[in-house]
């Protein structure tokens, strides 16, 4: 369906989308969430319309993730709330992929109501925590800018936390890569212009000091096999 969006007034967006966009556009980042009820920062997803999208975005400082939807008409000024991600997650789980969704947000909170039958309607209302990255456009910027220099482990390149990393395969969609680029420390991953996304590497420097190459064993056996191949082959 097309995507329609009016201010309907000053501090109000409402936003048209189908049930699948909806989970596509929140479940790409609430992996990203933090789920310790001790730092309730870490646990909202940031709401923000300004710039002509709508972005939400949630982080537990081990890797960051931000998507974006279009807002087909001009927003004056910007508009962010913060929104337990627990609470999205209960929310998207209940809307049919087909469904007609409208998304209301104001200072307030967040509204969403499934306009299919049955008509569902969610009130989230915004929290006191405020974002813990309120300003990430320019935190993002400097970072982008940085010069490659990634963790390393030793002389065997960068290595990557299993778990963390397959917070993004949520992201994807339409068959597009991930792509992972090196920024000072870390590593921005993007897939396609619908999503940003930071990943720490791991430093295992010192808890493989004394530990062989992981390569050690694989390389030596590297001729004899392409030999047997090429002899299969003939």
């Amino acid at each position: 369906m097309t995507t329609q969006t009016t201010a309907t007034r000053p501090g109000e967006i409402t936003l048209t989308m189908t049930g699948r966009e909806l989970r596509h556009f929140l479940g790409a980042v609430l992996p990203h969430a933090g789920t310790d009820p001790g730092f309730p920062p870490l646990t909202m997803v940031t709401l923000d319309a300004a710039d002509g999208h709508l972005h939400a975005l949630a982080t537990d400082r081990y890797t960051l993730g931000i998507t974006r939807h279009p807002l087909p008409e001009p927003t004056p000024g910007q508009l962010t709330v913060t929104v337990p991600a627990a609470a999205l997650r209960a929310v998207t789980r209940q809307i049919a992929p087909r469904a007609d969704v409208r998304l209301t947000l104001t200072g307030e909170g967040l509204t969403i109501e499934q306009l299919s039958d049955p008509h569902l309607t969610y009130r989230l209302p915004a929290s006191t925590e405020h974002p813990f990255l309120p300003d990430w456009r320019p935190w993002l910027a400097q970072r982008a800018r940085l010069a490659p220099d990634p963790v390393l482990t030793g002389p065997r390149g960068v290595a990557l936390n299993p778990a963390y990393l397959a917070r993004f395969r949520a992201a994807t969609r339409d068959g597009l890569p991930l792509e992972l680029r090196p920024a000072g420390k870390a590593l921005f991953v993007t897939c396609g212009t619908h999503f940003l996304g930071v990943l720490m590497p791991m430093d295992l420097s010192q808890a493989r000091a004394a530990t062989p190459d992981p390569l050690t064993g694989w390389l030596p056996a590297v001729p004899a096999a392409v030999a047997t191949l090429g002899r299969v082959a003939c």
